[in-house]
């Protein structure tokens, strides 16, 4: 089973230790200003999976879309609250290691 597909079974049912367990021991975060550690990811993460304001936002980023994979990247694309996101994870040993996330209005795409 690809992460791709590893990763979109745990957020379905979500189980932040499984979740946790696809990544790797040195995964980091890379968000516009900072970088973010496996250990906050992952509380992130599960604060915003455990609040039922949530769920509609979490149905339409199910609706996401693979746009590349191989042994060493992943590519995924959805839209949310007007964006189109874009998140790139490189892996090591099969593992998310880094991810990467790129936010476009979609007013902004000709």
């Amino acid at each position: 089973m690809s992460f791709f597909e590893k990763t979109g079974e745990v957020i379905a049912d979500w189980n932040k230790e499984e979740f946790r367990k696809l990544f790797h021991e040195d995964f980091l975060f890379i968000r516009e200003t900072e970088l973010v550690t496996l250990d906050d990811h992952m509380n992130n993460l599960d604060k915003f999976m455990s609040k039922p304001e949530n769920a509609k936002e979490l149905i339409e980023r199910r609706r996401n879309a693979l746009v590349h994979e191989n042994h060493f990247v992943t590519e995924v694309r959805f839209e949310e609250k007007g964006e189109i996101v874009t998140n790139v994870f490189l892996k090591k040993d099969g593992l998310g290691w880094r991810s990467i996330v790129n936010r476009v209005p979609i007013s902004s795409i000709k």
